[in-house]
């Protein structure tokens, strides 16, 4: 059995870098599709991405502007927003520099010299002059170390909790995206269609299965779709099965709790879905996803203190550690702005 600890800084290792790239994806696809826009419509979609990041909050308390040159320095750089690129990157390689024993030496490398490479670029010049070459490399970059993690790493349980990580930050952030993104999908903007799918590597699988633009089809395919790498369905379906390879199934809450939020998905019709409350739907499915990551830290990462983890049937989400003990702070519900306990430099 792996130490809880040990199982904690390899899924959060996994969340960092998958919020590392969505936050670049979401980024490149903004900075092409404002090349010509107004600045009305500027505030607005830097506005989106913010909240697509779960970041709209905090940006606001900086009493920065809304246009392209702030946001894109306080997502990528900003050394105070711990979900910014650079800090992602950073959290993922102390994590894994803590457990270096359970990683193969050709992932830690991957990770590591990506994070030296990163560092030492010169951040501000680039996204005053090539924005979209630095989203490019930090997007190489992840994709990279993931694919080294799969094709050298055996599928023993610090692979599983590294990768339950990167696929419950994809599922929630796909949700949070969609759920924001879903009113600007109208007839006439096109762009916005396209950047949502480009945003997700779905524009050529929209193209092969479907005619035209349609609100069901793009909710099928990005929600409901079961072989589309980055939709809600596709990256439930993944963790749950490897979290039925870590806890037991009989006595797993986030097991029965992920295992609904699958199903609701599996029986869900896209037609019905956008005839209804999509957004308020799209809002129920985050916060299914992040009661699953609470469950989670729960069962597996807490340690030296008991829990009752009835209490989590009545308020789930909310456990909560003293952060002055040596145990991990499990703020690990919130996608853009939790945090795991930091390991020492």
């Amino acid at each position: 059995m792996m130490l809880a600890r040990t199982a904690e800084y390899l899924f959060w290792a996994g969340r960092y870098l998958e919020r590392a790239e969505d936050t670049a994806r979401l980024l490149d696809v903004t900075y092409h599709r404002l090349l010509e826009a107004t600045p009305a419509r500027e505030s607005q979609t830097w506005a989106d991405v913010l909240a697509s990041v779960g970041l709209e909050d905090e940006y606001e308390l900086t009493e920065r502007e809304l246009a392209a040159g702030p946001v894109s320095e306080y997502l990528v750089l900003d050394p105070l927003n711990r979900g910014s690129i650079l800090d992602c990157v950073e959290q993922a390689r102390l994590n894994a520099r803590g457990v270096r024993e359970h990683l193969t030496m050709e992932f830690w490398e991957a990770l590591n010299s990506f994070h030296l490479a990163l560092s030492a670029r010169d951040l501000s010049l680039e996204l005053a002059t090539h924005p979209s070459d630095l989203y490019r490399f930090v997007r190489s970059g992840v994709q990279t170390v993931l694919g080294v993690a799969d094709n050298s790493w055996t599928r023993d349980d610090g692979w599983r909790f590294f990768m339950l990580g990167v696929h419950l930050e994809r599922a929630e952030m796909a949700a949070r995206s969609l759920r924001v993104r879903h009113p600007r999908h109208r007839p006439e903007e096109v762009h916005e269609w396209y950047a949502t799918l480009r945003a997700s590597s779905a524009l050529s699988a929209y193209r092969r299965r479907y005619r035209d633009l349609d609100p069901a089809c793009l909710i099928e395919l990005l929600l409901l779709a079961d072989d589309v790498p980055r939709s809600v369905l596709f990256s439930l379906r993944h963790a749950e099965d490897i979290l039925r390879h870590l806890v037991d199934d009989d006595g797993s809450l986030a097991v029965r709790l992920l295992g609904r939020v699958r199903a609701e998905l599996e029986f869900a019709d896209a037609s019905e879905l956008v005839s209804g409350e999509i957004e308020a739907v799209l809002a129920v499915i985050e916060e299914q996803i992040r009661d699953v990551a609470s469950a989670v830290a729960a069962e597996c990462f807490l340690y030296r203190i008991e829990l009752d983890l009835h209490s989590l049937f009545v308020v789930p989400g909310e456990v909560s550690v003293d952060a002055s003990a040596d145990s991990p702070r499990l703020t690990g519900a919130t996608s853009a702005s939790g945090s795991p306990r930091e390991v020492s430099r």
